[in-house]
C-alpha cells in the first residue's frame, strides 16, 4: 500500500504574499531612490543653472568696468555708460604697491607720500573736479599705474562698506541685467565687490614684466527672495591698452613711395620702406622747414643745435638769433626713406641739403636712413579688437565686389554706407577671412578685397582698417572737422621724443597767421605768448572750417591712391605704398593727438582691450 501526499493550495497563499510585499517593498525602495536621485540631479541642474547665470552677469560686470575705462565717467562720452562710478564709492586706501608681481620686489602699503602714493588722487589733469580715476595716463608714474595686488587693489568698490555703495552697486546690477535672472519671484543677481589692481607680470629672460595695463575682479552674487546668498562667482579679466599708437606722421609707405602733382602731406614726418620718386620738379613743391640733424631713431626729431647750445642760441637766442622773424613753410615737416629719394641730390648722401643756420632749408630730408620701419597694425589684433563687440566696434566680412555684410550677418552693404558719418573701429576682413598673404611683386597679397573708392561726399572717423587692393580718393569734399596746430619743436637733447624741462623750444607766433588756414606759415618769435606768457605748447590753436574723408587713422594693406582734393586729418599707414598713383592736390595733415593721447576724449573708441578671461573661479 501507497501513501500519496496532496498540495493544499492555502498553504501557498502567505508565501505568494511575502513573495509580493517584497517586490513591493524592492520597488517602492527603487522608486524612491530614483526620486531622490531625481532630486539631486534636479539640485545639480539648478546649481549649474545658477552658477552659469551669476558668470554671464559677472562677466557683464567686467564688461561695463572696462567701459569706464574706455569713456571716463566725467568726460563728455562718460553719459554714455550704464551708470557714474563716483569717486565716494571707490576706496583706493587698500592699495599694495607691487611693481614686479611674483618678482623679488615685495608690495609697500600706500600712504599717501611721494614714494607710495594712493591711485590717482588729487589728479586732475582736465579740471573737471573730479580725480581721473579712469582716464589716461595708465603709466608710468606710480600714481597712474594700477600696480596693486589682489588682497590689496588699487580700487575697490565694496557693497559691505556702506549703504550708498550698496545701492550703486545694485542700480549697476540692475543696469547691467534688468530682473536677472528671476525678478518676478525674488531671484536677483547683485554685484559683491569689483576690484582693479595690478595686471599679471611674466619672468622674461629673468625680468619682470607687465603683461597687460590691470586686472579687473568681479565677484558676483544671486540672492533668493529671502536675501540668502544661493550662488557666488567670481571673473577677471586682464585689460591692455588698445595699440593705436605707431604712426608717427601723415604718412607712413611700408614698400616704396611715388606721387605726383601738388601732393601735400603736412606737420610731421613721412617715411617710406624703399625708394622715392616725388616727380619732375616735384622736390621744389615740397614744404622748407627748421634745419635738422639725422636723428638716431625715425620718431626723434633733432633740430640742428641740439647737442651744441651755442649754436642753438646762435640760432634762437631773442635777441641775436638768426632764426628770429623767419617764416618757416612747415616746422614740423621731415621726410625720411630707407631707399633713396631721385629728386635729391647727391644721391649718394644720406643728408643731401646739410643744415643751414640763418634760414629755413631742405636739410630735413633724409635719404639711404637704414632703419625707417613700417607701424605694425597686426592683422589678428585688430580683427579680435573688431570682434570684440560693443557700439564702437565693427567687424565686416566680404561679401562681393565692395560690398560687406557685418559680423558676416545681415544685409550686403557697400563699404562707404558702412562707414560713412560714423566713427568707431572699422575693420574690413579679407576675401578669405585670413591674413595677407602671397603679396606680389608690387607687395599687394593675393586675398585682397578689391578696390574701395572714395568719390562722393564722405567723411568717417575713427580707426579704419582696410584689407583692400587699393585705396582710392577722387574728389570727395569730406565732412566737418576740428584740426589744431601742431605743437612747438623742441631742443630734444636726450633724444628721449619728449620735451623735457630745460629743453628749448622753437617759440612759434601762431597769432600771426590766420588760423582758419590750415595752409598758413607760422613765424619764429621769441616774445610770443600763446597759451598766457613765453612758454612751450605741447599744441597750437584749434582750426575750424576744414572738411575731411577720413579723421583718424587709415591703414590700408594694399596700395594707397590719393587724387583730387581730398584731405585726411590723423595718419595714412600704406602697406604696399603708393605704387605711383598719387596725383592731384590731396592735402595729408598729422593730428599730434595720435601719439600723445588718443583715442580723442568723447570718441567711441576703445582705448583698451580685454586680453586674458578667467572664469572658472
Amino acid at each position: 500500500m501507497s501513501t500519496h501526499r496532496t498540495n493544499d493550495p492555502g498553504t501557498e497563499r502567505g508565501s505568494a504574499m511575502v513573495i509580493a510585499v517584497l517586490v513591493m517593498a524592492i520597488l517602492s525602495l527603487l522608486g524612491i531612490s530614483y526620486l531622490l536621485m531625481a532630486d539631486t540631479e534636479n539640485r545639480i541642474a539648478e546649481n549649474e543653472k545658477l552658477s552659469a547665470q551669476a558668470l554671464y552677469f559677472g562677466e557683464g560686470t567686467i564688461r561695463e568696468v572696462k567701459r569706464w575705462f574706455d569713456r571716463p565717467p566725467y568726460g563728455a562720452s562718460g553719459t554714455k555708460n550704464l551708470v557714474k562710478p563716483l569717486t565716494t564709492v571707490v576706496n583706493r586706501t587698500l592699495r599694495q604697491i607691487d611693481v614686479d608681481g611674483d618678482g623679488p620686489t615685495a608690495a609697500v602699503a600706500a600712504d599717501g607720500s611721494l614714494g607710495a602714493p594712493y591711485y590717482k588722487v588729487g589728479i586732475d589733469r582736465d579740471a573737471d573736479g573730479n580725480d581721473d580715476i579712469f582716464d589716461k595716463p595708465y603709466r608710468s608714474a606710480l600714481a597712474d599705474m594700477l600696480v596693486g595686488t589682489e588682497a590689496g587693489p588699487d580700487l575697490r568698490i565694496d557693497r559691505a562698506a556702506n549703504g550708498a555703495t550698496a545701492t550703486f552697486l545694485d542700480g549697476l546690477g540692475d543696469k547691467i541685467a534688468p530682473n536677472f535672472p528671476a525678478g518676478t519671484v525674488g531671484v536677483r543677481a547683485r554685484v559683491k565687490t569689483i576690484d582693479v589692481y595690478a595686471p599679471p607680470y611674466l619672468s622674461i629672460g629673468g625680468n619682470w614684466t607687465r603683461y597687460g595695463m590691470a586686472t579687473v575682479k568681479a565677484t558676483v552674487e544671486i540672492v533668493n527672495a529671502a536675501g540668502a546668498i544661493i550662488a557666488t562667482r567670481v571673473v577677471k579679466a586682464v585689460l591692455n591698452e588698445t595699440p593705436f599708437p605707431g604712426p608717427f606722421g601723415p604718412l607712413h609707405s611700408c614698400e616704396e613711395m611715388s606721387f605726383n602733382g601738388d601732393f601735400f602731406p603736412h606737420w610731421g614726418t613721412i617715411t617710406s620702406v624703399d625708394d622715392v620718386d616725388i616727380g619732375n620738379g616735384a622736390d621744389n613743391k615740397i614744404p622748407l622747414s627748421l634745419p635738422r640733424d639725422v636723428p638716431p631713431s625715425p620718431k626723434i626729431d633733432l633740430l640742428h643745435g641740439w647737442n651744441d647750445i651755442a649754436v642753438w642760441n646762435g640760432m634762437y637766442d631773442p635777441a641775436v638769433g638768426t632764426m628770429n622773424g623767419k617764416t618757416i613753410d612747415d616746422p614740423w615737416y621731415r621726410f625720411l626713406t630707407d631707399g633713396v629719394c631721385t629728386q635729391w641730390f647727391p644721391q649718394a648722401s644720406t643728408q643731401p641739403y646739410p643744415p643751414i643756420t640763418t634760414d629755413q632749408d631742405k636739410s630735413n630730408k633724409i635719404q639711404h636712413y637704414g632703419g625707417v620701419g613700417c607701424p605694425e597694425f597686426d592683422y589678428e589684433t585688430w580683427k579680435q579688437v573688431a570682434q570684440s563687440g560693443g557700439s564702437d566696434v565693427h567687424y565686416f566680412a566680404w561679401d562681393n565686389g565692395t560690398t560687406f555684410r557685418e559680423n558676416g550677418i545681415g544685409a550686403a552693404l557697400d563699404f562707404t554706407t558702412l562707414t560713412d558719418n560714423k566713427q568707431g573701429v572699422f575693420f574690413f576682413d579679407t576675401k578669405d577671412g585670413i591674413a595677407p598673404h602671397n603679396p606680389d611683386v608690387n607687395g599687394v597679397a593675393v586675398n585682397l578685397t578689391p578696390e574701395m573708392k572714395i568719390s562722393a561726399n564722405y567723411g568717417v572717423q575713427g580707426f579704419l582698417y582696410a584689407n583692400t587692393a587699393n585705396w582710392t580718393s577722387q574728389g570727395s569734399p569730406g565732412r566737418p572737422i576740428t584740426m589744431h596746430w601742431p605743437g612747438e619743436p623742441f631742443r630734444d637733447v636726450n633724444q628721449n621724443g619728449a620735451h623735457d624741462a630745460g629743453e628749448e623750444w622753437v617759440n612759434l607766433n601762431y597769432a600771426a597767421i590766420s588760423t582758419t588756414d590750415a595752409f598758413a606759415k607760422p613765424r619764429v618769435t621769441p616774445a610770443d605768448t600763446f597759451g598766457g606768457s613765453v612758454q612751450w605748447n605741447a599744441k597750437g590753436p584749434n582750426i575750424t572750417g576744414y572738411n575731411a574723408i577720413v579723421w583718424g587713422l587709415l591703414y590700408v594693406s594694399g596700395d594707397f591712391d590719393a587724387q583730387g582734393t581730398p584731405l585726411y586729418y590723423g595718419s595714412v599707414v600704406t602697406k604696399a605704398g603708393s605704387n605711383g598713383k598719387m596725383a592731384g592736390t590731396p592735402d595729408l595733415f598729422w593730428d599730434t593727438d595720435l601719439k600723445d593721447n588718443w583715442p580723442p576724449a568723447g570718441w567711441d573708441l576703445p582705448r583698451v582691450i580685454i586680453t586674458r578671461w578667467e572664469t572658472d573661479l
